[in-house]
Order: structure tokens, then C-alpha cells, then sequence
């Protein structure tokens, strides 16, 4: 409807954006973090890492993934064209080749209330990420170690931290804050990423879900694009 306000307008989401930062620590807020306090499923997911990193490497192996160009053009020419994703769970819609491809993370995206997406992340050596912020401060993303290069192992920045991916092990980040990566082995690294609702109180957790449920109309695009349906 013309005139209507959208989640995704700038100033509508800054203003949400805003809203969840300040009444979350502010800039004291954690950037990067255990999973375990804020996301204790996660042990869940890691007791099946053997059958996760499975299907993971079988799925990349057998097929290339998309690049972030062909999925969110837009987004990409801030981040990285060449990043190469597949969502198997967006804004709570599963995507239906996933039961096949990585039922192990699908099952555990739509069992688990708080996941917002699940997918599967992998940077080819030379690909950069460039200097960004999450655009949506209802979210922390969660990270889970596939495979990571032994020699010269890419390193994660956010604000002022650090962290190196260890295969089998997690770290919880607020992407909100600017960060970056680069991989400069000679090997893929591949991780699951899983976002999950920001933990915050009863009326913000409230606000949270409904913008989710307005974005949920991204899901088929981000979906079929990882299928190269688009």
C-alpha cells in the first residue's frame, strides 16, 4: 500500500535497530563470545558434529554453492560477490532440498525456537569479506568451525576482537558491529552459521518476532537462490 512503513526502510529499521542495541548493553556489548550462556542448544548441535560435518563437505563437494551475487546482489556488492552460501532455513522457512542436502542442520533449525536462519558458509581462498555490519540488530550469529585451513587459518575481525575458526568449535558473534574476514590459505574454510533472536526482554523479544514475520517475505529469494532457481 503506498505511503505504508516497512521493516526494512532505513529509518524504520534504524529506529529498531536502535531501540534493541541501547537496551542490550549499548556499546558494551559483548562482540565476540561463548555460545553456551545465550545459546545452549548449540550443545545439541555439536553432539552430532561428525554427522553435521558429513553432510556439510558432502553437499560442497558434490555441487558448487551459490555465490552471494546470485542471491542478494545488492548486499553482495557491499560484502563480497564471491562468498559462497546455501540457506537451509530462512526467517523459519526450510528450504525443501535441505532435507536431503543437510537434514542433520535443518532438523535441529526447526526444532530449536530461537534460530532465525541456518546455512552453510564458504570462503575459497583469496575471497574477502569486506568491512560490514549486520543490517538487522535483532540477531547474534552463531558460528560452527567445518573446515578450517591448518596453515595460515582466516581470521575473524569484529570492532576490535579477534577470533580464529578450530574445527568443531563455536563462537558466538553481534555481528552489528562492523567486521571482516579474508582467507589467504590455499583452502576453503567452511563453517554452519545459525542466527538466533538477539535474548533480550518480553516486549523487545515481541517487537523482534514481528519484524521477523514481515521479512519472512525474503525467504523464497534467499531460498531459490541457493537452489539456482533464480
Amino acid at each position: 500500500m503506498k505511503g505504508s512503513l516497512s521493516v526494512d526502510q532505513p529509518g524504520v529499521r534504524n529506529a529498531i535497530n536502535s531501540y534493541f542495541l541501547r537496551t542490550s548493553g549499548g556499546e558494551k556489548r559483548f562482540r565476540i563470545m561463548s555460545p553456551y550462556k545465550l545459546f545452549p542448544e548449540a550443545r545439541q548441535l555439536e553432539a552430532q558434529f561428525d554427522q553435521v560435518r558429513s553432510e556439510v563437505l558432502a553437499l560442497v563437494g558434490r555441487r558448487d554453492l551459490p555465490q552471494y551475487r546470485d542471491i542478494d546482489p545488492v548486499r553482495a556488492a557491499e560484502v563480497s560477490d564471491n562468498w559462497r552460501l546455501y540457506y537451509a532455513y530462512m526467517l523459519g522457512v526450510a528450504n525443501p532440498k535441505a532435507r536431503e542436502d543437510c537434514p542433520t542442520i535443518l532438523s535441529f533449525a526447526e526444532r530449536t525456537p530461537t534460530v532465525v536462519n541456518a546455512m552453510i558458509s564458504v570462503l575459497e581462498p583469496g575471497v574477502k569479506l569486506n568491512v560490514h555490519n549486520g543490517p538487522y540488530a535483532g540477531i547474534l550469529r552463531y558460528h560452527l568451525g567445518i573446515k578450517v585451513p591448518r596453515e595460515n587459518p582466516p581470521r575473524l575481525r569484529v570492532d576490535t576482537e579477534h577470533y580464529t575458526w578450530r574445527e568443531g568449535e563455536s563462537v558466538l558473534i553481534d555481528d552489528t558491529f562492523e567486521h571482516e574476514v579474508s582467507n589467504e590459505s590455499e583452502e576453503d574454510r567452511i563453517v554452519v552459521i545459525i542466527d538466533i533472536r538477539r535474548p533480550m526482554g518480553i516486549l523487545r523479544d515481541r517487537v523482534n518476532l514481528a519484524s521477523l514475520r514481515l521479512k519472512r517475505k525474503w525467504s523464497g529469494q534467499f531460498i531459490n537462490g541457493t537452489n539456482g532457481d533464480i
